[in-house]
């Protein structure tokens, strides 16, 4: 078993001076909050804003995150016994957000601006507890405080700049029904309008509402509305997305222990960490309402506790991947590639295994006997598949893999290659990850070949209007380790360079894409990714990629021929790999 990333250790002895200097960083954190919201509270926000709403989410966020970068520097400093340093940090820090407070007092810049300073105000305040986190190591409940630390104020941003568009818009219309007892997923006309400023269109009926024996049900089922319908009552679209940042930041915090128990190069695994958790696509769906951060926390978690965790949970793990039967297919297709490893188990392990699993599939049937009339886990998808047809007579299953396995890996706008193409590492790190730890890693790695080979026959593999690569969210953590893997390969002075480009690019893209929610979501005929990140830099790093929309009859004959380098360097870092890996 491999070390974990933090080592609990003895705490050294609190001096005095130690104490001294916690209690003025301490107050220096509270005046530090106190000062930027008396600063915001003043009227030239609301000049400068005309959106009261994007005022309220910086005059919130902004002395939120003050004092959170505080309390997490004081932890650090606690936990590494270096209080000073820790306050130093924590002080530079500080600066650079009266800095930032200083440029928006200057007024006169477009929301989207306003957003970029807001990101990197967040991320700037955080600076410190995150580098301390990559550099020494740290336990779960600070790395989950961080995590969520960063999310929740993004949350209330995306909130204020962009409207719960696709299928948001109909989770929060059905956590508010859920909350007042009622099942009914019939859209209320004024309250689509209220939520989204324009009337719902049949197509929105058809691809939402399944007219199940029960009554009129939502399509995508009712597990994350009754997760939202709390934070729905306690702070309304807030409160709600607040709820999704909760299970990112539990997933991000699971994927951190599991490269500790997977990756034998803890500085790789660190940096793989903090590359899952705080760039696309992680970031995005942590502050959008989509399900896909609580089947990652589902999924990361059942898969720790059943090949990695040092105390094996059998009955947990398949409980845990037994409830993505609540949730959609695709999450329930991990249970089925994980199930013939826990073959190999031995015989006790086996049976709790799928007691646990059986006892939670049995439940979402049960459950959707009540809500939907029929005792089927998945069964809005049913009904919802065939309703689709009445409007796009094309199947929702084309089964032309030719296009959506290439399309979800090297699309310029939709696919890992144009919004994260950290993940890209991965090819690089695939066979030294499973020569130095094929038992844990072999069916991480056979989880994430079966979800790309089943989106790759879906016809709608983008995942809709919504943050792109969403649908590889779920399995995210279970690449990871093999990105550590990629990292640690990466030695020579070439790779290092590829390594920065690709990492520095992603971070780049998801400051715009958190800064302009808007950007995240994008159609057929968007490329708002793209145009912004070109826009910044004066060139287009990712024109040479493909596009697999078929927006003109011959658009296969660029995609295809755009292809081929994507797919040769692909190769040449699965080679290189396999050469690392043979050293």
């Amino acid at each position: 078993m491999l070390r974990p990333p933090f080592e609990w250790q003895q705490w050294p002895r609190v001096t005095t001076l130690r104490r001294v200097t916690s209690a003025a960083h301490l107050l220096f954190g509270l005046a530090l909050s106190l000062l930027s919201w008396r600063a915001l509270e003043q009227g030239w926000l609301a000049d400068s804003l005309t959106d009261p709403w994007a005022a309220a989410a910086i005059r919130a966020g902004i002395p939120f995150v003050a004092l959170a970068g505080t309390a997490l520097s004081l932890a650090a400093g606690r936990l590494g016994g270096d209080p000073a340093r820790a306050f130093r940090h924590d002080a530079c820090s500080a600066f650079a957000l009266v800095v930032l407070i200083f440029f928006l007092a200057m007024g006169g810049m477009p929301r989207d601006t306003v957003g970029l300073f807001f990101v990197l105000a967040v991320a700037t305040r955080l600076a410190p507890a995150a580098w301390w986190t990559v550099r020494f190591g740290a336990p779960p409940l600070f790395v989950f405080a961080l995590c969520l630390a960063f999310y929740a104020p993004l949350a209330g941003w995306r909130v204020a700049a962009s409207l719960p568009l696709g299928d948001q818009v109909f989770y929060l219309l059905s956590a508010e029904r859920l909350a007042h007892g009622s099942l009914d997923a019939s859209i209320d006309p004024r309250r689509f309008f209220e939520l989204l400023g324009i009337p719902p269109q049949p197509i929105d009926a058809a691809t939402h509402v399944a007219d199940a024996p029960a009554g009129p049900r939502l399509v995508q089922g009712y597990a994350l509305p009754a997760l939202l319908a709390p934070g729905w009552l306690l702070g309304g679209e807030v409160g709600a997305t607040l709820v999704v940042a909760l299970f990112a930041a539990w997933a991000a915090t699971q994927t951190w222990l599991l490269l500790g128990e997977t990756v034998p190069d803890q500085r790789a695994a660190r940096v793989a960490w903090a590359l899952a958790a705080f760039s696309a696509p992680l970031a995005l769906v942590a502050i959008h309402i989509y399900p896909n951060a609580v089947g990652a926390a589902l999924i990361v978690t059942g898969f720790r506790y059943a090949f990695t965790a040092r105390h094996r949970r059998r009955a947990l793990a398949g409980a845990l991947l037994g409830a993505t039967a609540f949730l959609n297919p695709r999450d329930g297709l991990v249970l089925v590639a994980l199930a013939p490893f826990a073959l190999s188990w031995e015989r006790v392990a086996r049976l709790r295994f799928a007691v646990g699993a059986g006892a939670l599939v049995i439940l979402a049937a049960l459950v959707s006997f009540v809500t939907f009339g029929v005792p089927v886990p998945y069964a809005g998808y049913i009904f919802g598949t065939s309703a689709a047809q009445t409007i796009d007579p094309e199947p929702t299953w084309t089964f032309r893999f030719w296009i959506g396995l290439p399309a979800l890996l090297f699309d310029r706008v939709f696919g890992v290659a144009g919004t994260a193409p950290w993940l890209l590492l991965a090819a690089l790190g695939l066979v030294p990850a499973l020569r130095n730890a094929r038992a844990r890693l072999l069916p991480a790695a056979t989880t994430v070949g079966a979800s790309l080979a089943l989106l790759s026959l879906f016809r709608l593999w983008e995942g809709g209007y919504a943050p792109p690569n969403r649908y590889l969210v779920d399995v995210l953590p279970l690449a990871a380790p093999f990105v550590a893997f990629g990292l640690a390969a990466a030695r020579g002075i070439v790779l290092r360079a590829l390594a920065g480009i690709v990492i520095g690019t992603s971070a780049l893209l998801t400051l715009f894409l958190l800064a302009v929610p808007t950007a995240a979501l994008n159609s057929a005929f968007d490329d708002k990714p793209r145009a912004l990140l070109a826009t910044a830099l004066g060139i287009d790093p990712f024109g040479w990629l493909p596009s697999f929309q078929p927006t003109t009859p011959d658009w296969w004959i660029a995609a295809y021929l755009r292809l081929v380098p994507a797919l040769a360097l692909v190769a040449l870092l699965a080679w290189l790999g396999a050469r690392r890996a043979r050293t």
